[in-house]
């Protein structure tokens, strides 16, 4: 096990955010090398970087991310609103360890069989979750398609890890849903990042 911290912005701020809501947005009151900091002395070994302007198209914060990467002593993941090769090749090319595809999986199919060709591994495919319902654009709408078939599918196509979200308990600080990740355990091999409610 390995712990991955969280930075989420919304313009050019750290913010946190309740359950994908928009409107519960609240800014972190450290600035973002400060909140980086932090967590590096906390014993981060990962960071995720989520850019919610991205995901929620209201903008991007490819500035204050790409500085965050040149300064993190550790692996940078980065994802929200990333539908493009030409995006993907940015933020690898930015330094990002990998880089996480969400929504794009159902907007845009043939994107990932395209990007895990090139970049295999660096591509971690994001599983927001909401009652075992995939839940996409920045957590506002629900996939018809079943949790497990959808495991089942990206394991096929070669996709070594998941970010998986459970979005009822995402900003709550009232702990993980940690039945949903042993169950999700039980159905793939693929790493998974499990990501909603951690407090300890």
């Amino acid at each position: 096990m390995i712990v991955i911290g969280s930075m989420d912005f919304y313009q050019g701020q750290v913010v946190r955010l309740t359950q994908g809501e928009q409107a519960s947005i609240t800014h972190v009151k450290a600035d973002a090398l400060t909140w980086l900091t932090t967590l590096q002395s906390h014993g981060m070994q990962r960071l995720h970087c989520v850019d919610l302007d991205g995901a929620f198209k209201t903008g991007n914060n490819t500035a204050i991310i790409s500085s965050i990467i040149q300064r993190s002593s550790c692996p940078v993941q980065v994802g929200g609103g990333i539908h493009s090769m030409e995006a993907i090749d940015f933020w690898l090319s930015q330094g990002a360890a990998a880089v996480v595809l969400g929504s794009a999986l159902f907007t845009q199919p043939k994107l990932l069989e395209t990007a895990l060709k090139q970049y295999g591994d660096k591509i971690i495919v994001a599983l927001d979750v909401l009652d075992e319902n995939i839940m996409i654009r920045g957590w506002q709408h629900k996939v018809d398609i079943d949790l497990f078939t959808m495991l089942a599918h990206l394991e096929s196509l070669g996709v070594k890890t998941i970010l998986m979200s459970d979005v009822a308990r995402d900003g709550m600080l009232q702990g993980s849903n940690v039945a949903l990740y042993r169950k999700i355990r039980q159905h793939t091999r693929m790493a998974i990042q499990a990501s909603g409610g951690f407090v300890s």
